[in-house]
């Protein structure tokens, strides 16, 4: 189908307009992106203002409906190329949490690979070691919140139901997969907290109009007494000015840490796990073949 060259042209204006104001923001994540990995940066919140920049330019363009200059492809009509550069987020959310961990561990992380588990195959954000059967670590990224345009609202963690259950699945089925064929599984929370691979969840959120932080929390906390082995969460709202972003602390009582502490956590595992030689422990076999061979 025919671009529709009158509102083509509307919108690269409206872009045009946005990027003046607050950039571009490919430029932003690119120099985020080469700053973590040429000063071998650590710790995320040594990152998170430029973290919160690139979300507020990025943001700034959804809320325009206008779509950044050059990214997406040119035979796709604005606004589908503004959604998919707009779901690009929670990528580039994974892509800076694995360089902060390759740069914590000195170890290669596998970032959104597929992983076998006892049942299927699932993409993972992050895992280690980089390899697509039996890894020890686990985490999935996500990022969730939007700010409203016209007559569309903002949405918070409206999603997150459907992330939740795909959390709950993922992180069992790879449990699941490096069991042995005698292991007596027993009491789920005893043997869910020593099993392979450790998971965790690194939640990046917007809170939508209905939703407060001790919320975001609550269900991040509710995953890992069931299923996952620890969650970090890092939380922003407008500011003041209504000039960007500004994080908001987490509420206290809960068990759920700031994104720095999770990725000490996750470090503290794969360091434990290295071998003398630093290389990964062996291949340990799966439980059964993910696919297994059909018989006649």
């Amino acid at each position: 189908m025919a671009l529709n060259q009158q509102a083509e042209t509307a919108a690269n204006a409206r872009a045009a307009a946005v990027e003046a104001a607050e950039g571009h923001p490919q430029t932003r994540w690119d120099n985020l992106r080469d700053r973590v990995q040429n000063q071998g940066t650590k710790l995320f919140s040594d990152v998170a203002d430029e973290w919160l920049e690139l979300i507020w330019c990025l943001d700034a363009y959804r809320k325009a409906q206008a779509p950044p200059k050059g990214m997406g492809k040119a035979t796709v009509a604005w606004d589908l190329r503004l959604q998919g550069v707009y779901r690009g987020k929670g990528n580039w959310f994974a892509t800076l949490l694995s360089l902060l961990l390759d740069n914590r561990t000195g170890q290669t992380i596998r970032s959104r690979g597929n992983i076998k588990g006892f049942s299927q195959v699932h993409q993972i954000d992050l895992a280690w070691p980089d390899r697509d059967v039996d890894p020890l670590v686990c985490a999935e990224c996500k990022v969730s919140g939007a700010p409203g345009f016209d007559t569309t609202p903002s949405r918070g963690m409206d999603d997150f139901a459907s992330r939740r259950k795909e959390l709950k699945f993922a992180a069992t089925d790879l449990k699941l997969a490096r069991r042995s064929q005698s292991t007596s599984i027993g009491h789920w929370d005893v043997w869910r907290r020593s099993a392979f691979p450790k998971t965790f969840l690194l939640w990046g959120v917007r809170p939508g109009p209905s939703d407060t932080v001790k919320k975001i929390a609550a269900q991040a906390e509710a995953l890992v007494k069931t299923y996952l082995d620890g969650a970090g969460v890092f939380v922003w709202e407008e500011n003041a000015g209504g000039t960007g972003y500004r994080p908001v602390p987490l509420p206290s009582g809960y068990l759920v840490v700031e994104l720095d502490d999770v990725l000490w956590q996750i470090e503290s595992e794969i360091k434990a796990n290295v071998q003398a030689t630093g290389a990964a422990p062996p291949i340990q076999q799966l439980a059964i073949p993910v696919n297994p061979p059909q018989t006649p």
